[in-house]
């Protein structure tokens, strides 16, 4: 009796055990389901909802002007997709008409294609087709397993425009404290935009939607796509056909946003940053820092008089005013302003305008922003006085001659002015750095003299007579005896303010009919006045 009852006791507790077994599999079971039900992994998330994603751009965040428009320029890429699996599905009977226009649509642009082929296949097949080809398709509303997307890819044929060069600020490693990598910083987790197709009942991808990722972050420059539009149609113009390249750098005085930054040949490095450079010789656009500095420390006054013997001229210009130096960009009479000021303190004047020094703080690759070469003492004040012997940018030429036309305030030329969530929020705000460096007054003096440049001067063929305009040519020395022409000027749109460099390198030795060998007056600044009779619609 002891033995039936220990035994029958066994098989229940045997029966006991598998039970609760049983019923833990089912908890890890249901458990299981609840969690790919919930948060599906990428495959069975695909077969659950019966949908496809594709890539859509081969950039993972937008690049928008100060106005909120896309300044990236665009290879668009047609694509059709064929789904084996749902598109195994069609009923010749039902999409008869609709895959025979299929079959014709394709084989006039790909004479391979075949439909035993793509049915030897598994799994998603990819066709580049032509835009007309995907409207054609498109129309087709009842074929299984097939969808077509939009792919947006980088043109890269003006690679060294400054927003193509943040397009690759994902790409490569940056510098410590470098502004690419600030940025890359605040992009570093965004993913590319995607499109998602879905299937309907009848297996047909009927259902379409882009989707972003809401942790995407984006960029604004401080650029305006329309000024930068309208600077390319001057640029691009036949009478500028001779000049190989030119360079122009527009920035709005009061705030240091650099509103344009654009040259004729795109698919060279940029020549506004210097970029593969280490810069070049301003020329007579530095006899505005060596006057501001002369007449900001009371050395001379605007109407000095001081005599040209021809030393450093090519002709002999006499006794002349300060400012009738200036208007003729007498080297001579300079060379002597110089030498009151001295080395110390025009390097001094200099560099507090941002010279010599990277402006943008770009460094990354092959695209480091050149700082340009401070001169040795030992080169002469006489030749220093009069932009020789030394090596700077466009760039750093904008921020220091906005300076002058800002009230003698220095506003540090910057680019990235905000970072932005999905929705156009500003996360990041970016500030520029600003500090006094002339009086008000010896501001306005200088400015009032690079208004009588354009009047009667070097400038005259910027010359406009109905608009406000000022500035000061420069040409300088470039490889193998070529020409680097400049012209350096303040112009309005409307109750702004703005200062533009136009850098001409490497002018092709010709000689103009009227002034001789070409030079800054007679490439840059009539550039300068067509741009700004441009940009006041005065044409």
């Amino acid at each position: 009796m002891f033995y039936i009852f220990t035994g029958k006791f066994n098989r229940n507790k045997r029966l006991a055990q598998i039970t609760a077994m049983f019923l833990i599999l089912i908890m890890i079971l249901t458990a299981k389901l609840y969690v790919l039900q919930v948060y599906p992994s990428e495959k069975v998330q695909s077969s659950y909802q019966n949908h496809q994603e594709e890539n859509i751009s081969n950039i993972n965040y937008m690049i928008l002007d100060t106005n909120g428009k896309d300044l990236m320029t665009y290879d668009k890429k047609y694509v059709l997709v064929i789904d084996t699996k749902p598109f195994s599905l069609n009923n010749y009977e039902e999409t008869l008409e609709d895959l025979m226009a299929l079959n014709f649509i394709m084989k006039s642009e790909n004479p391979e294609f075949n439909y035993a082929n793509i049915m030897k296949q598994s799994g998603k097949v990819y066709f580049n087709i032509s835009e007309d080809t995907y409207n054609k398709i498109n129309n087709l509303k009842n074929i299984k397993g097939i969808y077509t997307y939009i792919k947006d890819e980088i043109d890269t044929k003006k690679a060294w425009s400054i927003n193509n060069m943040f397009s690759k600020i994902l790409d490569e490693e940056h510098e410590t404290g470098s502004l690419e990598g600030e940025v890359y910083n605040y992009l570093k987790d965004n993913e590319k935009p995607k499109s998602e197709f879905y299937l309907d009942n009848r297996a047909v991808y009927a259902k379409q939607c882009v989707s972003i990722s809401d942790n995407n972050k984006n960029i604004k420059l401080t650029i305006d796509k329309d000024i930068e539009d309208k600077v390319r149609k001057v640029l691009d113009k036949e009478e500028y056909s001779y000049l190989s390249n030119i360079g122009i750098s527009i920035v709005e005085t009061s705030s240091g946003k650099i509103r344009a930054m654009v040259q004729k040949d795109e698919s060279a490095a940029n020549i506004n940053l210097g970029i593969q450079q280490i810069g070049y010789e301003p020329g007579s656009i530095y006899k505005i820092i060596t006057l501001g500095a002369a007449l900001d420390m009371g050395l001379i006054n605007i109407n000095d008089t001081f005599t040209c013997n021809g030393k450093i001229c090519k002709e002999v210009h006499g006794k002349l005013s300060v400012e009738q130096a200036f208007e003729k960009s007498c080297n001579d009479i300079f060379a002597e302003v110089g030498s009151k000021v001295g080395y110390e303190k025009l390097m001094e004047y200099s560099e507090a305008q941002g010279l010599y020094d990277r402006v943008l703080n770009l460094e990354s690759g092959n695209r480091n922003e050149a700082k340009g070469v401070k001169p040795l003492k030992e080169a002469g004040i006489n030749n220093i006085s009069i932009g020789q012997c030394m090596n700077v940018t466009p760039v750093q030429m904008l921020g220091a001659i906005n300076t002058i036309v800002n009230n003698g305030v220095y506003e540090k030329p910057y680019i990235v002015e905000s970072i932005l969530d999905k929705d156009d929020n500003v996360i990041k705000e970016f500030k520029t750095d600003k500090k006094k460096v002339y009086s008000e007054t010896t501001s306005k003096l200088i400015k009032n003299s690079m208004r009588q440049v354009v009047i009667k001067g070097t400038g005259i063929k910027a010359y406009i007579g109905d608009l406000d305009i000022g500035g000061k040519t420069g040409s300088a020395t470039g490889n193998e005896g070529k020409t680097h022409g400049w012209f350096a000027g303040y112009f309005n749109i409307g109750e702004k303010n703005y200062t533009m460099v136009v850098f001409t390198p490497e002018i092709e030795s010709r000689k103009d009919k009227e002034y001789g060998e070409l030079g800054g007056g007679d490439t840059a600044a009539p550039i300068f006045k067509d741009i700004v009779k441009t940009l006041n619609m005065r044409e």
